[in-house]
């Protein structure tokens, strides 16, 4: 009898489990689906209901993560926001509860997710009365990193590998610290991308949340916004951001109750000294007191001081806004919601409800003064990222990053082909662009001072398909001269050809050098190609015969200087610096259109050297450098300039200064007079 009553007990408990399958949604939002039914408990700290009234800008987040017209939610903030608790331990709380499905919660590492695991989710279900009734009772459904509830939702916890990311399908994937995830995940591309996928099975019903502090680099030191809530653009989660619709959250000032942003960084902080003044005050000062003095926020509206007391008050008062809509003081938001398929929001570091605003400010003194003593950044990008929630940007590059629109300014004014005074020798450069070339032509004077003489394109070309297409080069840029102020004329003394590029274009390069030597012409010419590391510049001839596994066309014949592209460009920045007319200094014409300026300031340097900016030319300023490569080689550094040789002699001595018929001759033979002596480069040293 007590075995039949035992067996009848346990089909109960079978059914009741198995009907857990079965309840439809229960009718509430996640946010309080996570107050109803999630409990924390954190030792030695908060015990009780998740409450939105501690991080209120967390509900709107976590209620789109029920959207049927989103595919995903992206949350950018920094540390102590409560998003963990919000995104992750609200939503499975809810989505446990109210809406299973299964679920996979991304760590950034195996180690981190195994600590997730521990300490957040077992607490969770332990805690949380109606989460704990779901759990499984057999051993086996609740591990490290598996659980099985009794309807039959599996909420995995897993960390970003190929393994975990692919072939399953998920309802719910939550991707967790994504700046700290590597780009690419075993070469199956990025987290995000395979997180989207395991969703989409469930339609609309599927979600995938990706939430991070910054962590990726600002690329470009002078990007502007073009809207109030773009992001810069970075790889990582303010990449995913920019694809959404762009949500920032919005306080009213307790003094005027107009409506501001507690923008990501420092700004509201306005009594604050800047960085540069900082620096040198760090070093000694007494850096928690001078955190204390300045941890007080001035509303952009009316400038009044408001301190920290009245955080809480104006987080409840606060709301999300996405790109477009306003609010003013009668609380009205004017514009639509833009459509699209990422709900994305980004909070400031300011607004957080567990950071402390004089404590803010401390480890940003703190990384300043580091960087001041040592010269690392690291702890200056930790803070920046982690505290202000905003992205980096390398003080070295803000240091190099130059002002295109400055030099511009102070543009001199000349004619266009025609020679400035001071210039001694006309070097060209060549750049191989698809279906172009970019020349520059740079004059140089005594000590290497630089004067800007053309700039132009030769279109409709194919470098690396049509060898008769280089021959504009001979025609244009070998034979050219350029007119002097008494009517006679300079010619072009050397012109560096760029040799690298798409396939084909070194091949093609090879060739029209060795056209050029039946006419002579192949002295002023030389092919160059870049490296990152090596001597300034070196002669070389290459051989591509000796390596199988190059096709160059390189016989040994063909001299290319080998440029160390780091170094010149070092060189070229910091000529660029230079505000007075002397060695060094580069004079440019008032003629030049603005987007060359901009090709000078394209490049950004870093600890492994210069990279280029995403999206930016940077022809004009490898113009500078190949002509600089040009002046090197040719011994211009080594000048003496009491008795110089005739290529950079003054004009009545100079072997390139032709009157008009002497330049019609060059035009017709396209043979440079040569001493029958004079063999190879050693000619053009003279």
């Amino acid at each position: 009898m007590n075995l039949a009553r035992s067996k009848r007990a346990s089909a109960r408990r079978i059914i009741a489990e198995a009907a857990e399958a079965y309840r439809p949604p229960k009718r509430m939002s996640v946010a309080e689906g996570a107050q109803a039914y999630l409990v924390i408990n954190q030792p030695g700290g908060y015990s009780g209901p998740w409450d939105p009234t501690e991080t209120p800008y967390m509900v709107a987040p976590m209620n789109d993560l029920a959207s049927r017209a989103h595919e995903a939610v992206c949350f950018v903030g920094p540390s102590r926001t409560g998003k963990t608790m919000g995104l992750l331990d609200g939503w499975i709380a809810y989505a446990a509860v109210c809406d299973p499905g299964d679920m996979l919660v991304v760590q950034m590492t195996q180690e981190k997710a195994r600590e997730y695991s521990k300490t957040r989710v077992d607490r969770a279900f332990r805690h949380s009365p109606e989460l704990r009734r779901l759990l499984s009772p057999r051993a086996n459904d609740d591990n490290t990193h598996d659980k099985l509830l009794r309807h039959g939702m599996w909420l995995k916890i897993g960390w970003p590998s190929a393994s975990q990311l692919s072939s399953s399908d998920y309802r719910y994937v939550a991707l967790t610290d994504y700046d700290r995830m590597p780009d690419d995940i075993d070469g199956e591309g990025a987290a995000y991308g395979l997180g989207l996928k395991r969703t989409q099975t469930f339609l609309s019903r599927g979600m995938c949340m990706v939430e991070s502090s910054p962590g990726r680099e600002i690329m470009d030191p002078k990007w502007r916004p073009a809207s109030a809530h773009e992001a810069p653009p970075c790889t990582g989660i303010l990449g995913i951001y920019n694809r959404s619709d762009r949500h920032r959250w919005y306080w009213p000032c307790p003094n005027c109750n107009e409506f501001h942003e507690p923008k990501p960084g420092l700004s509201l902080f306005a009594s604050l000294p800047t960085e540069t003044e900082l620096l040198k005050i760090v070093r000694t000062a007494d850096l928690p007191a001078l955190a204390e003095e300045h941890a007080v926020v001035y509303c952009p509206h009316c400038g009044a001081a408001i301190e920290p007391r009245h955080k809480p008050s104006m987080n409840l008062a606060a709301t999300w806004l996405a790109e477009g809509q306003t609010i003013h003081i009668d609380r009205g938001v004017r514009g639509e919601r833009p459509k699209a398929n990422i709900a994305g929001y980004w909070l400031g570091g300011v607004a957080a409800a567990y950071q402390k605003w004089d404590s803010l400010l401390l480890r940003y003194l703190q990384g300043l003064r580091e960087y001041a003593l040592t010269g690392s950044e690291e702890t200056l990008r930790t803070t920046i990222n982690t505290d202000q929630g905003a992205p980096y940007i390398a003080r070295a590059r803000m240091d190099e990053a130059g002002d295109a629109a400055g030099v511009q300014a102070r543009a001199e004014q000349s004619q266009r082909y025609i020679v400035q005074d001071g210039v001694r020798a006309l070097l060209a450069a060549v750049d191989v662009q698809k279906g172009r070339f970019e020349v520059g032509v740079i004059g140089f004077g005594v000590g290497g001072e630089q004067w800007l003489v053309d700039r132009y394109p030769i279109k409709d070309v194919n470098p690396a398909a049509n060898i008769e297409d280089w021959d504009q080069i001979t025609e244009r840029v070998v034979k050219s001269t350029y007119k002097l102020r008494d009517g006679r004329e300079l010619r072009v003394h050397m012109v560096a050809v760029d040799s690298g590029g798409e396939q084909g274009v070194t091949e093609r390069a090879y060739s029209w050098w060795r056209s050029l030597r039946a006419s002579g012409l192949h002295r002023s010419v030389r092919l160059v190609k870049g490296r990152k590391n090596g001597p300034r510049v070196e002669e070389t001839f290459p051989d591509s015969r000796k390596r199988k596994d190059r096709k160059g066309g390189g016989k040994g014949d063909v001299p290319v200087l080998l440029l160390n592209t780091n170094m010149l460009k070092d060189a070229l920045h910091a000529d660029l610096q230079r505000e007075a007319p002397g060695p060094g200094f580069i004079h440019f014409p008032d003629w030049l259109p603005p987007n060359y300026f901009d090709e000078l300031f394209a490049e950004v340097r870093g600890s492994n050297g210069w990279t280029e900016i995403p999206g930016r030319r940077n022809e004009t300023g490898d113009h500078f450098n190949y002509t600089r490569a040009l002046w090197i080689f040719l011994g211009g550094e080594k000048v003496r300039w009491d008795a110089p040789p005739s290529w950079c002699a003054e004009w009545d001595g100079n072997l390139n200064v032709m009157s008009a018929d002497e330049r019609r001759e060059m035009k017709a033979t396209a043979v440079r007079k040569v001493r029958p002596r004079v063999i190879r480069s050693s000619y053009l040293r003279r």
